[in-house]
């Protein structure tokens, strides 16, 4: 099975969780500025990660918009956030971003990142 872990991180800290999460699966590493979706066609696992603003995971709509074509992959999206990954705000973020429906069909993980005051 194929597996792509494809990014786009601006302070670094989705960056750092990408390559660990390729390096760990043996999997392709994609960083994008904006995804294609011909390209994911070709895996059976899609590990997309982003940052998060409030509560809305940025770039999430090429995956969102193409479930139907997705349908037969494993879709996983990471998010990094300030803060801690309490259950509370794993929900809030995954109910905030996912409708019940997508969440069958997506599996979603919060991950600890933090601020960047430099960039």
């Amino acid at each position: 099975m194929k597996t792509v872990v494809v990014y786009k991180s601006i302070s670094g800290f989705t960056k750092k969780y990408a390559e660990w999460i390729a390096q760990e699966l043996r999997a392709d590493l994609l960083w994008v500025k904006k995804i294609d979706i011909k390209i994911l066609l070709k895996y059976d696992n899609i590990i997309y990660g982003r940052s998060l603003y409030a509560v809305g995971i940025s770039g999430i709509n090429i995956i969102k918009n193409n479930l139907n074509k997705l349908r037969d992959k494993n879709i996983i999206i990471f998010t990094t956030g300030a803060l801690p990954p309490k259950e509370s705000i794993i929900s809030e973020v995954r109910d905030s971003n996912f409708s019940v429906g997508e969440q069958k069909q997506i599996q979603f993980y919060y991950f600890r990142g933090g601020f960047d005051f430099i960039n």
